[in-house]
C-alpha cells in the first residue's frame, strides 16, 4: 500500500491554451498543475489585461479564488471565478445606478453529439450547449435591446475528472449571467468529464444592426499523472498586493 500510494494521489499537470477572435484577438497559453482542489497556472502568454505573460495563478479551492502574482513588478491580487468568466454583462451589473440591466427569457439546452473520437490518447464524447437570452439595458435613459446566443462544443473525456479543469474551460461554459448560468448547471449534469477541446461562439444580436460574435477555442495538451512538491502551490514571497484590475476597471468607468 505505501508503494502505490504516491501514484494514487499524483497530480494532473498538462499545458493549455485559449484563443479568442472577433471583438479582440486574445491568446492565453500556460501550464497547469492540480493536486486535489490546490491549482497553479504558470502563464506563457497572457492576454494583458488580467494575465501578463509570466504570471503565476495559485488557487487552493479548485479555482474559485485566485491570486495572480506578476514577476515583473513583485505585485499580486485576489480574483474570483465569476469576475473572469463574467465579461461585459458584469461590467455593466456592476456600473449601478448608471446602468440598469435586465435578462429576460433565459434559455438553455444540452444536447448529446455522441463519440468525439481520440484526443491526446484519450477517448472523448461530444456534447453541444446552446444558451440565449434578451438583454435590456437602460444606459441614463437610453434603451437598448440585444439577443444573446451562445454555442459550445466540449469534447470531454470520462478518463480525468472534470474538476481538474482550469478556469479556461469554466470561462467556456458559462456566461456570467446569474439566471442563465443556473440553467446551464442544471443542464450541466447531462455531461461527464473532463473537456479536452472546448469552441464557443457567442453572438450578440442588437437592434441598430450591429451585431458582434466572438469564437473561444480552449484546448489541452501533454497531459501527465506525476508526483509534485507541495511547494508549488505555496505563494511566492516578497510580493505586495495590489488592487485587481476588474475592480480597479468598475471604478475607472465610474469616475
Amino acid at each position: 500500500m505505501l508503494a502505490i500510494a504516491p501514484s494514487a494521489f499524483a497530480a494532473l499537470t498538462y499545458k493549455t491554451q485559449s484563443n479568442t477572435t472577433g471583438l479582440r484577438s486574445v491568446t492565453i497559453v500556460g501550464a497547469v498543475t492540480v493536486d486535489g482542489p490546490r491549482m497553479r497556472m504558470d502563464v506563457t502568454k497572457g492576454d494583458n489585461m488580467i494575465l501578463k505573460d509570466n504570471a503565476i495563478v495559485l488557487s487552493n479551492d479548485g479555482g474559485m479564488t485566485m491570486s495572480v502574482f506578476d514577476p515583473a513588478t513583485k505585485t499580486f491580487f485576489d480574483l474570483q471565478l465569476d469576475q473572469i468568466i463574467g465579461g461585459p454583462s458584469s461590467l455593466l451589473q456592476g456600473l449601478g445606478g448608471l446602468v440598469k440591466i435586465n435578462f429576460a427569457n433565459p434559455r438553455v439546452t444540452v444536447n448529446d453529439a455522441g463519440d468525439g473520437g481520440a484526443i491526446e490518447g484519450f477517448p472523448t464524447h461530444k456534447y453541444v450547449l446552446d444558451a440565449s437570452y434578451d438583454m435590456n439595458i437602460d444606459a441614463m435613459g437610453q434603451q437598448m435591446t440585444s439577443h444573446l446566443t451562445m454555442n459550445t462544443e466540449s469534447w470531454t473525456t470520462d478518463k480525468l475528472s472534470a474538476e481538474m479543469g482550469s478556469f479556461l474551460q469554466m470561462r467556456g461554459i458559462h456566461t456570467g449571467i446569474e439566471v442563465v448560468d443556473k440553467l446551464i448547471d442544471a443542464q450541466r449534469s447531462a455531461m461527464h468529464g473532463f473537456p479536452l477541446k472546448q469552441v464557443s461562439t457567442i453572438h450578440l444580436g442588437q437592434a441598430d444592426g450591429q451585431d458582434m460574435t466572438m469564437s473561444t477555442t480552449a484546448t489541452v495538451s501533454d497531459i501527465q499523472q506525476k508526483n509534485v512538491d507541495a511547494s508549488a502551490f505555496t505563494a511566492p514571497a516578497g510580493y505586495t498586493k495590489v488592487e485587481d484590475p476588474v475592480t480597479k476597471m468598475m471604478k475607472s468607468i465610474k469616475q
